[in-house]
């Protein structure tokens, strides 16, 4: 027997030593660090543009109500405080729309 070495695809970088080559089967799901969760009873405050959120996380009267800004037009509240959110809002000369659970 010869051994003489195996030539490599022009342009082909070998794998570097140590890198698993496992790859995911079709319709594998991904590993999750931690499960998905659901937040009952969590409000949020939802503005249209995402300059009004912007402008409300700067107003010294709705921004301790604002736990984290979730997205460019949402935020979550504070538990437990909304009644005191809508009243800062229509203190603050905006008319929020309520939705209730659903």
């Amino acid at each position: 027997m010869s051994s003489k070495p195996s030539k490599a695809k022009a342009g082909a970088a070998p794998a570097p030593q140590g890198t698993p080559k496992a790859t995911p089967q079709a319709g594998a799901t991904p590993e999750r660090t931690s499960p998905p969760s659901a937040h009952v009873g969590l409000t949020l405050l939802e503005v249209a543009d995402p300059a009004d959120l912007r402008a409300l996380e700067a107003d010294p009267r709705i921004r301790p109500f604002l736990v984290r800004i979730l997205s460019e037009r949402h935020a979550a509240v504070l538990p437990g405080s909304h009644t005191a959110l809508l009243e800062a809002l229509k203190k603050a000369g905006h008319t929020p729309k309520v939705q209730a659970k659903v």
